[in-house]
């Protein structure tokens, strides 16, 4: 069982390490300054009382509030149409790893969505008590957060995989697909400024999953679908290899992984018909 001092020990580590990734955030320009302040400040005191607690052994940590960063993306999220990112189609169909320039596509049949739709609701409902049960059941969030999104409810999705990254940071499940949310909701974007902070979050929510997880295949394949679409293509290559090695032969997302490769050599072909000259 975990003791008190291991949970004061866990959210230390967890702390320093956020104040870490926050200077990566704000170098990459995935987060504005007003944001990067109140965060700082904030990991910044809990950490003080965090440590202060292990010295003194006296746990008077001031309680926090919700990140900022969390607030600030899920209200971008919420102010843009993204529940159906084309008209009449559900996320949950988009949020696989599409190519880029790869267009969503749904089944429209009223009656399939409706049954579909009572079907989502109640997984919530019943994960919904799971989580109130356990708040602190990693799983739990995980499932919680994939019901939210195939609800079409992202903002909320997004809540239950920050609440799974504070469970344990130290697990890439979360950080990828929190990363692929935020980025095909940048895809929608037509403010440019806005649309660069939400793949530079995208991307450090990749880089994150690949640092703690590094056996986890998803993130890579994630990551390739972004770098393809920011013209990054050898990256792209080199990560989509990635997916592919670490991938076992029946996952899910392993087509998707093959027809990125496929479309990344094709764009990588010489489209001339004269003969290279010798290096």
């Amino acid at each position: 069982m975990t003791t008190d001092r291991e949970q004061l020990e866990s959210e230390r580590d967890f702390l320093l390490r956020s104040l870490d990734d926050l200077e990566v955030e704000r170098e990459s320009g995935a987060i504005d300054d007003e944001s990067y302040a109140q965060l700082h400040d904030d990991y910044t005191a809990r950490a003080a009382a965090t440590i202060r607690a292990l010295r003194d052994g006296v746990d008077a940590r001031p309680e926090s509030p919700p990140p900022v960063a969390t607030k600030r993306r899920a209200a971008v999220i919420a102010a843009v149409v993204v529940f159906a990112l084309v008209a009449g189609v559900a996320l949950a169909s988009a949020l696989g790893a599409r190519l880029p320039g790869q267009t969503a596509s749904g089944n429209s049949q009223d009656q399939r969505l409706s049954a579909a739709a009572t079907a989502i609701g109640e997984e919530i409902t019943q994960l919904q008590k799971q989580a109130n049960a356990n708040p602190d059941d990693y799983g739990v969030r995980l499932r919680l957060a994939d019901a939210y999104a195939r609800n079409n409810d992202l903002p909320t999705a997004l809540e239950q995989w920050d609440a799974a990254i504070s469970i344990d940071a130290n697990r890439p499940e979360a950080h990828a697909q929190a990363g692929r949310a935020l980025y095909l909701v940048s895809e929608q974007l037509t403010d440019k400024d806005q649309q660069a902070k939400l793949v530079g979050e995208a991307k450090a929510a990749f880089d994150k999953a690949i640092e703690v997880g590094p056996d986890y295949p998803d993130s890579y394949l994630f990551r390739a679908v972004l770098e393809a679409a920011t013209t990054d293509q050898a990256a792209a290559r080199a990560d989509v290899e990635m997916f592919l090695a670490k991938a076992p032969a029946d996952h899910p997302l392993r087509p998707n992984g093959l027809a990125l490769q496929r479309q990344l050599t094709s764009a990588s072909a010489p489209t001339s018909t004269t003969v290279p000259s010798s290096p």
